[in-house]
């Protein structure tokens, strides 16, 4: 894309060439007429009755009341006795408008049909003198007649100014004199704004304010000015690059490129503003390393110079080469040694506990002599031969998964397909006295998932989650005053919008000083430390949350909504039994199936008396052809479908 804008620029060389001579002129043009703006003074505005004119902060007017289809804007007020040769009209948007305006028609457009004024010495107007315009300009025009800027001095009522399709934007127009106005004293103006196309497009907020000189044809910023007044032979070529950038973005030809090439460099993942700082080894006299008593670096016992190695209880951690000390490689692959069996041991643990609860080392942060035996050393040595790649000793058998070496997919293929994994976690009461932690595995264990699954879950059956892999944080929803908890109270949570809202948990952005209260309920861990192993536990503020909180309810909303477009159902029946296996992978049990059948007619009964709730409950996620009651219903009873304790727990 770079390549494709220099090509471009080296073509329309001669184009900005010309926009550079033309920024030069505006400057030279703004230093001999330089632009000076005043407000009128005492100004008041009178229309029809039913319109009111609210003066804000920065001197304009804001319009209220019912729109009319047609009307007639009368403004007076007073010069600050001053000269002027141009009228200023500003159309500025306001969020009570229509679509924020500037004009009151539902679509934010408006027509100036005709402009026109008048002044006098007197308050009272007694001998008005009308001013005439010669020319006008506009920030924009809706393309074709009648709508262009000079079609609101032209005396038909007919045409107009208006500003499609550029809606929700501030606009401003010029109206030039024909004989600027030199006066020594205040003298009063009496302009009408009339606005005659009908359809109610009349203008919502406006300015007014007179001025001498003119609006520049092309606007220059400071630094570009700074760089022009340079000579072109004396520019450094930093300079010539900006000029060149600025010039790009305003000609028609090279403006697009430009635009595609910010977005594209919008897209780029963020790249580190800091160099990292990288330990080196230290070839040439090596710093001499002692015991240090009681591990006080001034206290070093002298005669205990420690040489690199491993621990004395594993094998011996060997240099690459007899002349030289172990480095940080040596160290490496010392660590992924044959020889030693910590490493696959530890990570093969790691990957048991994840897929049973509990590790075959219980103490997964603790290898050594005070923490806890495996209850299998001989399955915890097989799966660490496993995971290495190689041949297990006992049985002689080969890896059951991928043939590459230390490969965790293959790990956990491995154990997914094996006989103990698959097994029901139903509570065995015959093993309640012998076994009662089922460190035997006689069965498998009930895990629940993790805080950031809890919300994945639920968009996931509702059909809202995103699938999206990678990309920066995001903001889903959080309850409001939350985020003010902050540090210092200054962080803003900016909520995503579309499918960033929905998108996993473990994308959310996770502020250490004011975490997300879901991931904080669900025991997600502190940020600020550590953590090897996670505590679960089950509370009724769990319950509460998964009832209650936006995210969840939400997904209640759309699973009814996707439960109601099944068209495969017959009947309410069916549709519980799609929606049952959709959340717990499994058909629903005949008494589950009538509890369930009795909560949606008791909630169709609730919702039918209360109309109003059912609506509000709904939002935006009313299916076509079905009662607001019905729907409503249908939420109620997800909600408690996907805060049964099985939908959260592996079984």
């Amino acid at each position: 894309m770079t390549a494709q804008l220099r090509a471009k620029q080296s073509d329309r060389k001669v184009a900005l060439s010309e926009l550079e001579e033309k920024a030069k002129a505006a400057i030279a043009s703004a230093s001999e007429r330089p632009l000076n703006r005043a407000s009128l003074q005492e100004s008041a505005v009178h229309g029809d009755s039913e319109l009111s004119f609210t003066l804000q902060k920065d001197g304009s007017f804001l319009v209220g009341g019912a729109n009319p289809e047609k009307a007639v804007y009368t403004v007076q007020g007073k010069t600050n006795g001053s000269a002027f040769n141009t009228l200023r009209l500003d159309l500025l948007t306001d969020k009570s408008l229509p679509a924020k305006g500037p004009g009151r028609v539902k679509h934010g457009n408006f027509v100036l049909s005709e402009i026109e004024v008048e002044w006098s010495e007197t308050a009272d107007f007694a001998d008005p003198r009308p001013l005439s315009f010669d020319s006008a300009k506009a920030d924009h025009e809706q393309p074709g007649r009648p709508f262009l800027i000079t079609d609101a001095f032209d005396k038909k009522l007919e045409t107009g100014w208006a500003i499609a399709p550029q809606f929700g934007k501030d606009h401003w127009c010029e109206f030039h004199l024909k004989e600027s106005i030199q006066v020594e004293k205040p003298v009063f103006l009496r302009i009408r704004l009339s606005q005659q196309h009908g359809e109610q497009h009349t203008i919502g907020r406006f300015k007014l304010s007179l001025q001498t000189g003119f609006t520049p044809e092309l606007e220059v910023p400071e630094k570009v000015s700074k760089i022009l007044a340079v000579v072109a032979a004396e520019r450094t070529e930093q300079q010539r690059m900006e000029l060149l950038e600025h010039f790009s973005r305003i000609d028609p030809e090279t403006k697009k490129l430009v635009e595609k090439l910010d977005g594209l460099k919008k897209a780029e993942p963020l790249k580190p503003e800091l160099s990292v700082r990288v330990l080196k080894q230290r070839i040439k006299d090596p710093r001499t390393t002692y015991v240090l008593r009681r591990g006080g670096f001034l206290e070093p016992l002298l005669d205990s110079e420690v040489k690199p190695g491993g621990l004395s209880l594993l094998p011996n951690l060997v240099p690459r080469s007899a002349n030289r000390l172990g480095d940080r490689l040596d160290l490496a692959r010392w660590l992924v040694s044959p020889d030693n069996p910590l490493t696959p041991r530890v990570a093969a643990n790691h990957v048991w506990r994840l897929l049973f609860g509990t590790g075959i080392v219980k103490t997964a942060t603790d290898f050594g002599v005070r923490g806890e035996q495996p209850s299998h050393p001989e399955l915890l040595d097989w799966l660490a031969l496993e995971f290495m790649g190689k041949h297990n000793p006992v049985s002689n058998t080969k890896q059951l998964g991928s043939n590459s070496a230390w490969s965790r997919k293959s790990l956990i293929k491995t154990i997914v397909m094996s006989a103990t994994y698959r097994q029901s976690s139903k509570f065995r009461p015959d093993m309640q006295e012998v076994d009662p932690q089922n460190r035997w595995l006689a069965r498998q264990n009930r895990l629940r998932v993790e805080g950031e699954v809890v919300r994945d879950i639920n968009l996931d059956v509702s059909g809202l989650l995103s699938k999206k892999i990678g990309g920066p944080s995001v903001y889903p929803f959080l309850p409001a005053g939350v985020a003010e908890l902050s540090y210092a109270g200054n962080f803003k949570w900016n909520l995503s919008e579309g499918e960033d809202r929905y998108r996993r948990g473990m994308y959310t952005f996770f502020k250490r000083t004011s975490p997300h209260p879901n991931l904080i309920t669900f025991d997600c861990p502190d940020a600020n430390l550590a953590c090897a192993d996670r505590n679960k536990s089950n509370t009724p503020l769990q319950a509460l949350v998964a009832l209650n909180n936006e995210s969840f309810a939400e997904s209640a909303r759309a699973l009814a909504r996707r439960v109601l477009k099944y068209q495969d159902a017959i009947d309410d029946a069916d549709r519980l039994k799609w929606s049952f296996r959709l959340c717990v992978s499994r058909p629903p049990m005949e008494h589950e199936l009538s509890e369930l059948l009795k909560l949606l007619d008791v909630s169709r009964q609730w919702y039918r008396v209360h109309p109003e709730q059912a609506k509000k409950l709904v939002g935006d996620y009313q299916v076509d052809r079905v009662t607001a009651e019905e729907n409503g219903a249908w939420i109620a009873t997800m909600r408690v479908l996907t805060n049964l304790d099985e939908f959260i727990t592996r079984e």
